[in-house]
C-alpha cells in the first residue's frame, strides 16, 4: 500500500474556477454595495447591513482563494 499526500478538493482546474467565480462575485457585490448606498431611495439599516456582510464575506472568500492559489495556505 502506497501513502499519498492529500492535496485537498480545490486543486488544478477547480481552484481556477473558484478563483474566477469569486472574482466576478467580488466585483459584482462591491458594485451592488456602492450603487445601493449612492442611489437607493428607500435605504434601511437592515438591508445595508446585510449587503455589507455579504460583500465582506465574498471578499474574504476571494482573498482565501487567492492565498490558496499562490500557495500561502496549505
Amino acid at each position: 500500500m502506497v501513502y499519498t499526500i492529500y492535496n485537498g478538493v480545490l486543486t488544478g482546474g477547480w481552484l481556477t474556477f473558484c478563483l474566477v467565480l469569486f472574482s466576478i462575485l467580488t466585483v459584482a457585490s462591491i458594485i451592488w454595495l456602492i450603487l445601493y448606498i449612492e442611489m437607493s431611495q428607500r435605504k434601511n439599516w437592515k438591508l445595508t447591513l446585510l449587503i455589507v456582510a455579504i460583500t465582506s464575506l465574498i471578499v474574504a472568500f476571494e482573498i482565501q482563494v487567492i492565498l490558496l492559489q499562490i500557495g500561502v495556505i496549505i
